[in-house]
């Protein structure tokens, strides 16, 4: 345990005396999923749990997290993802679903690590075989990041019912044959994970509901554990010193939204947040578009109001900085197992308006730290970005927000969580 820690009472009152040795295992160190699992990872490590990472894609030099070693090890990780989505061809797909049929040594490797407890997290795009996870000799605990676990390969069922069942004739294939690769992925599911010592966590009560639903996890232990956040990192900073370092108007009330693909990730709802601002065009003034994740595309679409594009941020500092600089952080996505940004803005003291669908209604509180508008009305979305610019008492509820997320998403509390999670499982 190092200075800082013993030093921080608010840490030191959650060390835990627990000897436990979880493995978190994720496909890579870095992306959105890597981020969550390494919350985690970190927050257990920092309040005294000897924690483990196994990825199959590592670009970071920390020695708790375990790669390939050789050149051909590395090399191979990165042709792992488009070897096992080779199936999807057949669909006229070469993306987003997941299959995972393509065998791997990670059993060997795990077993080496020799873990009390394995825990896995967004495993796709070959990282894990359904096989190997059915092999695992000890007791595994789940995070769900998404749906792709509990169903025949889509991420998000998008209100296809059929995980419910076997899936088969699956819509986000285009299949009209019931014995398709969902349904040939949901029976290997099935066979491979029948006896498999399981306990399911979704970080949100949406996501808990889908779990149960399925015809896999159904019977099984489900937890709701939400995302963890390093709540010192993310914490409101001068409006100011964003604006300045990206270059943003000081005499503006800025509007932002994230997403890699804007209008190309249907999920992400960018088209309704386009309808929404271009229903406020004329109708507010002194607004302005902040996207971040992406770069400006050559024929950029119309969002009603002028719009500034900062790109994809590596960083936590950056996005700090951009979440404090602006006024209200929208999220319009229709699907979300559980909402990072949403949780990041918080804590940056900078209100959210989101649909009251998902993920997402788990962390906004309606008028309280945001707004929450019925599912996919874009009418109501525009409402609620109108109540947090013109009506709402933007101090008031930047604080609000800041102490919720404190409460519900302190790193070492989550951590603690699954501490006493992973004791009660082994």
């Amino acid at each position: 345990m190092d200075d800082e820690v013993r030093n921080d009472p608010d840490v030191m009152s959650d060390i835990t005396d627990s000897d436990i040795r979880p493995l978190l295992v994720n496909a890579s160190d870095t992306g959105g999923s890597a981020t969550a699992t390494k919350r985690i990872h970190y927050g257990l490590r920092r309040i005294g749990v000897d924690s483990r990472m196994l990825v199959q894609q590592k670009s970071t030099d920390d020695p708790t997290i375990v790669g390939p070693e050789s050149t051909v090890g590395r090399a191979w990780s990165l042709a792992r993802p488009h070897v096992d989505m080779l199936p999807l061809r057949f669909y006229g797909r070469s993306d987003g679903f997941a299959v995972n049929w393509l065998p791997e040594r990670k059993l060997e490797r795990i077993r080496e690590i020799d873990p009390d407890v394995v825990h896995l997290n967004w495993v796709w795009r070959g990282a894990l075989s359904v096989r190997t996870i059915g092999r695992l000799d000890r007791p595994v605990v789940w995070r769900l990041p998404d749906m792709a676990a509990l169903t025949g390969g889509c991420h998000y069922a998008y209100g296809c019912d059929r995980f419910e069942d076997r899936c088969g004739s699956c819509p986000q294939l285009d299949s009209g044959a019931d014995l398709d690769l969902s349904r040939l992925t949901w029976h290997r599911k099935s066979h491979h994970w029948d006896d498999l010592d399981l306990t399911i966590v979704t970080p949100s009560s949406w996501l808990a509901e889908q779990a149960r639903r399925s015809s896999l996890f159904g019977d099984k232990r489900i937890e709701v554990i939400p995302n963890a956040l390093d709540t010192e990192t993310y914490r409101p900073r001068d409006p100011k010193l964003g604006r300045e370092f990206f270059d943003l108007p000081e005499d503006k009330r800025l509007v932002l939204f994230g997403a890699v693909d804007p209008m190309g990730d249907y999920r992400k709802g960018a088209d309704l947040l386009q309808e929404a601002l271009q229903s406020l065009s004329g109708e507010i003034e002194d607004v302005e578009l902040v996207v971040f994740g992406a770069t400006e595309p050559a024929d950029p679409p119309d969002f009603g109001f002028p719009t500034h594009y900062v790109g994809y941020l590596h960083d936590d500092p950056s996005l700090v900085l951009l979440y404090s600089a602006a006024d209200v952080m929208v999220v319009p996505s229709r699907y979300e197992g559980f909402g990072q940004t949403v949780s990041e803005s918080l804590a940056c003291g900078t209100p959210v308006v989101a649909f009251d669908a998902t993920g997402p209604s788990d962390i906004v509180d309606h008028k309280e730290t945001g707004w929450l508008a019925e599912a996919y009305e874009a009418e109501e979305l525009a409402e609620g970005i109108e109540w947090v610019l013109e009506t709402a008492d933007r101090e008031v509820v930047g604080d609000v927000a800041r102490a919720q997320a404190v409460s519900s998403y302190l790193q070492s509390t989550v951590a603690k969580t699954y501490a006493e999670l992973y004791d009660d499982v082994t």
